[in-house]
């Protein structure tokens, strides 16, 4: 009997190159199997971030492109954003908080999903 692999896995996550630890900014990037990703950001212009917590914002981007060329946010009503009575971005959350919320947007069924197979 064939069983059913689940498809929700992380796609890729980049570092920005203008995001340096000396600099005190901290600026990364997840995309999921699902056409779903997040933005995560600690510096002095973030929500919280001068006081070392995190900002996340609901990211969307079409399958088989770079993600990071053609991700945008997610700006109008979403159900994880509702979910959280977010209408905007998360601000002032800490490393729990992040995974938390990074998970739920993984598992969010979106019925619509490819899978970046590397061939390195």
């Amino acid at each position: 009997m064939k069983t059913k692999c689940n498809p929700l896995k992380l796609n890729e996550t980049r570092f920005l190159k203008r995001a340096r630890k000396q600099d005190g900014r901290y600026v990364k990037r997840y995309f999921f199997s699902n056409g779903l990703g997040a933005s995560v950001v600690c510096h002095d212009h973030s929500y919280g971030g001068h006081a070392g917590y995190f900002e996340l914002a609901l990211l969307k981007y079409p399958h088989k492109t770079d993600p990071e060329m053609t991700c945008e946010i997610v700006q109008n009503e979403h159900p994880i954003k509702e979910r959280h009575g977010v209408s905007d971005v998360w601000g002032w959350l800490d490393f729990h908080d992040v995974a938390s919320i990074l998970q739920e947007i993984r598992n969010y069924n979106t019925g619509d999903y490819w899978i970046n197979e590397r061939t390195d």
